[in-house]
């Protein structure tokens, strides 16, 4: 069912970190299950996983999937926690102090994330499988390594994409200060144009999903639209989840949803998160750093240098060359 590609170059290796431990392409060789508007269009995305992955690959594979669930699907740092938290809030009807009370990590699980961190204590497909209905999960995986159910249950599926050019400057400072990365800057943005850190590709995966965004079950968002207009976003998504709110409670929740409240909010701007890697890793985690950090569109010309942005921009073009998809600016 799967293939692993182990990732033995040296630039593959100056960006593994002990935290995951050795990287692998992961690769499906049956393709067979998954939507047919990917399968005509060509090979579906495969992603850079830990090699520790191959231990739960069936089971997630397998995985029960229900027709009342709710899953938040992206590419790492393309706005997950922020639709997370969204979605959660307009499905539980606004339920304002149940969120404040329960920490997003567990009204919306991270599926994979004890195959991603052996040492984590818990096992997070389990958790998800044992979940209370109506389910809210996570995951970064391409839609090749999801459960194969997805495509014939059918449940909500909510994707959000991001520029890469946005999401590589963030998932820098994420894999610094979660995963522990201390390499050079340089270093990893190069692995990022050479698809060898974790997750990556990034473009394979979301023209996976831009191909499916016409299904009535899949609600496809851009970060960059939640930043400029997040009202009408809100709109879009009480309609997806056929929820009827007003324009006054809209508003809270957009208040709610704004990034100075969500990055000072401790249940579901991940602190906990940050304090669990620290506890597993021993990673000594900058204490003005946060999870949340700045949530901006465009910071990538503060961080980027020129000749790398010009780099990048060639690898986006050629990624999504011939596609009518394209990444807002």
């Amino acid at each position: 069912m799967f293939t692993y590609k182990p990732l033995t170059c040296n630039l593959a290796k100056a960006v593994q970190v002990p935290v995951n431990g050795p990287l692998v392409e992961v690769h499906l060789t049956d393709h067979s299950d998954l939507p047919v508007s990917v399968t005509n269009r060509r090979k579906a995305a495969y992603t850079v996983l830990n090699e520790s992955y191959q231990n739960y690959a069936e089971r997630i594979r397998n995985l029960t999937v229900h027709a009342d669930d709710l899953w938040v699907i992206t590419a790492p740092k393309c706005g997950t926690t922020w639709t997370q938290e969204m979605m959660w809030l307009l499905d539980h009807n606004l339920d304002y102090q149940r969120a404040t009370d329960v920490n997003l990590l567990r009204r919306s699980i991270f599926l994979e994330f004890s195959t991603l961190v052996p040492s984590f204590e818990q096992d997070t497909i389990e958790l998800v499988d044992r979940m209370e209905r109506p389910r809210h999960i996570k995951s970064h995986l391409p839609m090749a390594l999801l459960p194969k159910q997805l495509w014939t249950v059918r449940p909500r599926i909510v994707y959000c994409a991001r520029n890469p050019k946005d999401m590589v400057t963030s998932f820098y400072h994420h894999y610094q200060h979660l995963h522990g990365y201390n390499g050079s800057k340089e270093t990893f943005f190069e692995a990022i144009l050479q698809d060898l850190v974790m997750y990556q590709p990034q473009i394979p995966h979301t023209l996976d999903f831009w191909s499916i965004s016409n299904e009535p079950n899949v609600l496809f968002l851009h970060f960059e639209q939640m930043k400029r207009n997040m009202y009408s976003v809100l709109k879009e998504a009480s309609a997806f989840l056929g929820k009827s709110y007003t324009n006054q409670q809209l508003q809270s929740l957009e208040k709610h949803l704004s990034f100075d409240v969500m990055k000072d909010n401790n249940s579901a701007n991940h602190s906990e998160l940050l304090r669990m890697m620290k506890s597993m890793s021993g990673v000594d985690v900058d204490k003005d750093f946060q999870f949340m950090r700045k949530g901006q569109v465009g910071s990538h010309r503060e961080e980027l240098e020129p000749e790398y942005i010009t780099r990048l921009t060639n690898y986006i073009e050629q990624g999504l060359k011939g596609c009518t998809f394209q990444f807002m600016e």
